[in-house]
């Protein structure tokens, strides 16, 4: 091997390895966002509740739009336990009241 072909070599190593970490890089910066639109966030899906069965275990409910899932997550898997249509988000405290001063009594003059 002459020293040309060496040369060749490491340059080529070097040139692999950067792309590499660049790629660690990018992917570090800016992780799950890529290909995402900058300032797009779903609201339909949230996690309501969790609870933990055991050291592996856990159940979870999951607000999808009008519908709740109670979800198993495992190691094994996750599983789907059950689905119903979701409650109303906010319920009035004082039927036919509209607001704060309404739970109050009413605005005082």
């Amino acid at each position: 091997m002459d020293l040309l072909s060496i040369l060749k070599s490491v340059a080529a190593l070097a040139f692999v390895l950067g792309i590499l970490l660049g790629g660690a890089y990018l992917l570090r910066k800016y992780g799950s966002r890529i290909g995402l639109k900058a300032g797009v966030v779903s609201t339909d899906l949230k996690v309501t509740e969790w609870r933990t069965l055991d050291m592996r275990r856990k159940l979870a409910v999951v607000r999808w739009g009008d519908k709740e899932h109670l979800v198993c997550l495992a190691p094994t898997g996750d599983m789907l336990i059950a689905s119903r249509e979701a409650p109303p988000a906010f319920k009035p405290v004082i039927p036919g009241s509209t607001g704060p001063d309404d739970a109050k009594g009413g605005s005082q003059s």
